[in-house]
């Protein structure tokens, strides 16, 4: 029945086309399309049209002048037919189809066949057209990514009855998620820049409804209405289809998704629609969102952000080493009991004064304040190897392994200078500070801290391209090679030998009768059993610091000690193997 019906209206559409003076098949060119869509994309389309490879004829007028622009969103109806005149495929409730119009983004996204674009380039909204399309314009151009329905060959030449129902600009519109799918349309834009991201806590108002006939937005009733669904992002509560679209929107923005429905079904968050539409539109509003981050990737640090401070991320915060204001509480997460609190009991102490980077409060609190910005609290939760384990400065109550959470507001902090624009002689003077900062973490035991500002003190001297005088030349190199030198301290201290001779054969290229570097050199070489090579160093070691000499002796004649023991028991090992065989 809907077959004989679709060629009756098919008959009949023929003969309007064949009767009417204007409304006559007429071959696509490159002079009917001035001011459309696209030019051809090369001379050979602009060939394959003047020699019929998409005919077009007018149905029905349409009304305006607007015609779509690339990048627009369209909603269209259309018929498809074989050669022979069976019905393949349509929207249209009249033909069998489910009524709800097709979706494009007119040379984005998932491009339609190239004969639809060309056809819809000069026409207006409510017009209706009839194409008939070769091929190699249908399904089988190489910028087609649509799959055709069922039943539509791809080897076929079709026709195609198409009316524009609804044009959507391509200023407000934008492309969404990783298939290129989603189609995104602006109502209200935003002043704010950020957008949430797994694992971000998101508060939105959401309706979901199918596409209205008409092709217009928020025309059709909503199957789901909810003024506010709270989850978060990445937990699987909500579908990968809401997800994607949040995930490009901004606090306060108002938008429109036409998005597939394999995209919103099966989620305990939202109902799958009552029947199973090919698209289905969401009306967003991300109401707020909490900034959540996992600080270390695997759930050790996590950062949750209660209340947002004054500025822009991350330009106005301390990513780089800066002097911090801060106050902060902390409790152990299993009991609940507090062991830390700067403002005191009647609110009213000075904050904490800090320098980052230097090992002072635990890694979570020192990684996590760098992406803060003045005036924000954060919720900051950490495993005991970020707190406090192994720290001296343990707070009572908080036991070994014990994970704890502190709440932390950034009061200010002193903001650096671009280092890397800065003149040569600033670069060298900070080099030259954060070296110092090194040493005092250093003598406080906290190597981590120190090997960062020895390691950031060295990168800013080597980048130093536009020194001045020798002077500076001279400067800059005082600081790489004490750096390189305490790096090689830092080193043995954990008993990383192999590293430690790295950095002073470093530092010997840099400053090549260098005392210390020479002395580093002579304890790594004793250390890793190269005792001739030791002796060497320590040789040097004295003839280059005269002051040196005693203790350059104690060390040969402790070496000699050392290679006789080492001696000794390479001979009981060489014994005990031969009685063996």
């Amino acid at each position: 029945m809907t077959t004989t019906m679709s060629l009756n209206l098919m008959r009949r559409t023929r003969r309007k086309i064949r009767s009417s003076g204007t409304s006559r098949f007429v071959y696509l060119s490159t002079a009917q399309h001035a001011s459309t869509l696209t030019a051809p994309c090369c001379h050979s389309e602009s060939e394959d049209l003047s020699h019929g490879a998409v005919l077009k004829g007018m149905v029905e007028q349409g009304a305006g002048t607007r015609h779509p622009q690339e990048g627009d969103l369209v909603y269209i109806h259309i018929s498809v037919t074989a050669p022979s005149g069976q019905l393949l495929h349509s929207t249209r409730v009249e033909e069998g189809g489910s009524g709800v119009p097709m979706a494009l983004l007119l040379g984005r996204g998932v491009r339609a066949p190239r004969g639809w674009e060309l056809g819809l380039q000069d026409m207006v909204c409510q017009q209706r057209c009839q194409l008939t399309i070769k091929p190699e314009y249908g399904y089988k151009h190489k910028d087609c990514h649509m799959k055709p329905p069922k039943g539509v060959s791809i080897d076929e030449t079709m026709r195609v009855d198409i009316k524009l129902l609804e044009i959507y600009s391509k200023d407000d519109v934008r492309v969404v998620g990783a298939n290129e799918d989603i189609y995104k349309t602006i109502k209200q834009r935003s002043e704010s820049w950020e957008s949430p991201r797994e694992p971000y806590e998101v508060e939105v108002s959401c309706s979901a409804r199918v596409p209205a006939p008409s092709g217009r937005h928020g025309e059709s009733t909503p199957y789901f209405v909810a003024p506010s669904l709270k989850f978060t992002m990445g937990s699987g509560t909500a579908p990968s289809g809401l997800e994607e679209a949040l995930s490009s929107m901004t606090q306060g923005e108002k938008s429109v998704f036409s998005c597939p429905t394999q995209y919103v079904k099966g989620s305990s968050l939202l109902p799958d629609p009552t029947h199973q539409p090919d698209r289905v539109e969401l009306d967003l509003h991300l109401l707020r969102f909490a900034q959540v981050r996992d600080m270390t990737g695997n759930g050790e640090v996590m950062k949750r952000r209660i209340k947002e401070g004054t500025g822009q991320f991350p330009m106005d915060c301390p990513m780089a080493d800066s002097r911090l204001q801060i106050h902060y509480r902390g409790h152990v997460v299993d009991t609940g009991q507090e062991f830390v609190n700067t403002r005191g009991g009647d609110s009213t102490a000075q904050p904490l004064e800090f320098d980052s980077g230097m090992g002072i409060l635990p890694e979570a609190i020192d990684m996590t304040v760098r992406l803060m910005t003045p005036g924000e609290i954060s919720l900051i939760t950490s495993t005991s190897q970020y707190a406090y384990d192994g720290r001296p400065d343990r707070p009572p109550g908080v036991p070994e392994g014990a994970k704890v959470e502190w709440e932390v507001e950034l009061i200010n902090f002193q903001k650096q200078p671009d280092w890397e624009r800065a003149e040569p002689l600033a670069k060298i003077q900070h080099a030259g500070e954060l070296k110092d900062q090194g040493n005092i973490a250093f003598k406080a035991g906290r190597l981590k801290a120190a090997r960062s500002k020895y390691t950031k003190a060295l990168r800013l001297a080597e980048r130093i391209f536009d020194i001045e005088t020798e002077e500076q030349a001279e400067a800059a190199s005082v600081v790489k090679t004490a750096c390189l030198v305490n790096l090689a301290n830092c080193a043995q201290r954990e008993q990383q030998f192999g590293e430690a001779l790295e950095w002073c054969n470093k530092a010997l290229r840099e400053s090549h009768n260098h005392a210390k570097a020479l002395y580093r050199r002579a304890m790594a070489f004793s250390a890793l059993g190269e005792f001739d090579k030791a002796q060497e160093d320590f040789i040097k070691w004295k003839k280059v610091d005269t002051s040196a000499a005693a203790d350059a002796d104690a060390q040969i004649a402790k070496l000699k000690l050392q290679q006789k023991a080492a001696n000794a028991k390479q001979k009981q090992q060489f014994r005990n193997f031969f009685d063996r065989t």
